[in-house]
C-alpha cells in the first residue's frame, strides 16, 4: 500500500512507527520536548499567581528541567498520549488490515460502532474537516490545558494562606536570619523565590545574597502568630 492510496491525513502513521523502532532517540527527544512544553505551561500559570514573570528569570537549563519540577505535569503529558494514541488505535488498524475492518462492518453490529465509515482514513478531507482523532487530540490539549491551571492555582493559592514549607533566610553577611517566615516558591538556576505571607510580599532573591535557609517544622501559617512575635 503506497502513501496515495489512503487519506492525506494520515500518511505519517506508517511512516512514524519504524521510524521510532529504527531511532529510539527521537522517541525520547519528543517526550522531552512534550513535557518541556507542558511544564513551562504550568510553570507561567503558576508564578503568574504570584506576580512574577518567570521567563525572565529562566536560564537555558531552566527551560529544559522545567517539565520535571512538577510530577503532575508528567502525568498529564501520560495520560495525554495514552488518550490519543487509543485515538489513533482504529485508523492504525484500518490502515494495517483494510479488508478485515470492512467485512467488520458488514457481518458485525459493533463493526460499524468501533470502525465508523466517516472516520476511516481512506476517506480524504480538506484541511479544514477535523478528522476524528483530531477533534479528540485538540479536546485533550484544551482539556490538559485547563487542568494544569487549575492545578497551578490550587498550589499558589495553597502557598499564600499559609501552606507549603516554612522557611527561615539568613542574607550574605548577616549573622542573624529575616524576621518571619518565608515560603519557597520555586527556584531557578541563579534567583530564589520565596513569598512572606506576613504581608503577602513575593521576593526573588541571588543564590549569591542568601547564606542561609532553614527549614523550620511544618505548620498552619497564622497572620495572629507573626503578631505575637
Amino acid at each position: 500500500m503506497t502513501s496515495d492510496d489512503y487519506a492525506n491525513r494520515m500518511r505519517w502513521l506508517p511512516r512514524l512507527i519504524p521510524l521510532i523502532k529504527r531511532e529510539p532517540g527521537l522517541a525520547i527527544t519528543l517526550a522531552y520536548f512534550l513535557v518541556g512544553a507542558v511544564g513551562l505551561w504550568s510553570s507561567y500559570w503558576y508564578y503568574r499567581e504570584f506576580g512574577l514573570p518567570i521567563l525572565e528569570y529562566y536560564q537555558v537549563s531552566d527551560f529544559l528541567i522545567a517539565g520535571l519540577r512538577d510530577p503532575f505535569n508528567f502525568l498529564a503529558l501520560l495520560v495525554m498520549l495514552a488518550v490519543a494514541l487509543l485515538a489513533y488505535l482504529t485508523a492504525w488498524y484500518e490502515i494495517r488490515h483494510p479488508e478485515t475492518v470492512a467485512a467488520l462492518r458488514d457481518e458485525k453490529f459493533w463493526g460499524r460502532l468501533v470502525f465508523p465509515r466517516h472516520a476511516s482514513p481512506f476517506r480524504r478531507r480538506r484541511w479544514y474537516d477535523l478528522s476524528p482523532e483530531a477533534v479528540v487530540l485538540l479536546g485533550l490539549v484544551l482539556g490538559s490545558g485547563s487542568v494544569m491551571i487549575s492545578h497551578a492555582d490550587d498550589r499558589a493559592d495553597e502557598i499564600k494562606q499559609g501552606g507549603g514549607t516554612p522557611l527561615r533566610v539568613t542574607l550574605s553577611g548577616e549573622r542573624l536570619p529575616l524576621q518571619g517566615e518565608a515560603r519557597l516558591i520555586g527556584t531557578t538556576s541563579t534567583h530564589l523565590l520565596l513569598y512572606w505571607p506576613a504581608n503577602g510580599r513575593t521576593e526573588v532573591m541571588s543564590h549569591e545574597a542568601v547564606a542561609r535557609i532553614e527549614r523550620l517544622p511544618r505548620h498552619r501559617y497564622r497572620r495572629a502568630d507573626e503578631d505575637k512575635r
